[in-house]
């Protein structure tokens, strides 16, 4: 029944397995294989929820949840629903998309990576152009967001220092207080510089998959080892 499709998919993304990838690959098996069978009208209705999932498989550093969520995009029907509704489902992918293209450390996943971006510049040159604008924008508001915070802070450790109690509580303090921040606004920093727009002759270069999927990294859960199933 077509209509269980929407249900069965809330439910498999309530229960999804974040901190176990080979039960994340399983379960992109089982998407998959609910994805050729549904309906325009039942897609629509979870799509959102679906990909935002889908998009961190992607990002995923475990190599197999990476390329399993990316063959997805080898399913000609699945392409044909993203197709459909592409306005609200790259948006979602996007960053995904671009964080993978740039740093991925496997070569599968980069060169997989490099092909769905090809094929959504192919789609729609104008919205994957406009995604590109508001990723661009959505990272130099969050690098304004850390530079705000940073000169808070430093405003309020110089009101501190200008305390006259402030001698002697020195001592006490960790000079290395703000480490981890100072790292993320540097990793932050790095992203912004390493950013560029994006043009198909550039994604052309990116890499490519070494061919199509093999039987073995497409195998369902029928196919998968009693072992691996088991756990």
């Amino acid at each position: 029944d077509p209509k269980l499709a929407k249900p069965v998919l809330e439910a498999i993304l309530r229960f999804w397995p974040c901190t176990h990838s080979p039960k994340e690959v399983l379960f992109l098996n089982e998407v998959e294989e609910i994805l050729e069978m549904i309906a325009v009208p039942e897609f629509v209705n979870v799509m959102q929820p679906l990909f935002a999932q889908i998009a961190r498989c992607i990002e995923s550093p475990h190599f197999q949840v990476a390329e399993r969520a990316l063959f997805l995009w080898n399913n000609e029907y699945i392409v044909s629903l993203i197709a459909q509704n592409r306005d609200q489902i790259l948006p979602i992918v996007f960053g995904a998309l671009y964080t993978n293209s740039r740093s991925h450390w496997n070569q599968t996943v980069h060169g997989l990576t490099c092909n769905v971006v090809k094929l959504f510049m192919e789609m729609d040159p104008r919205l994957f152009d406009e995604c590109s604008t508001a990723y661009q924008e959505k990272q130099e508001k969050e690098m304004e967001r850390l530079a705000s915070r940073e000169a808070h802070w430093k405003a309020i450790e110089q009101a501190a220092e200008a305390n006259p109690l402030f001698p002697r509580v020195k001592h006490a303090l960790k000079a290395k207080a703000s480490l981890a921040f100072a790292m993320r606004a540097q990793q932050a920093k790095a992203g912004m510089t390493m950013f560029d727009d994006w043009h198909l002759e550039d994604a052309t270069s990116f890499g490519e998959t070494g061919g199509p999927p093999t039987p073995e990294q497409l195998r369902r859960k029928s196919a998968l080892p009693a072992t691996a199933v088991a756990s």
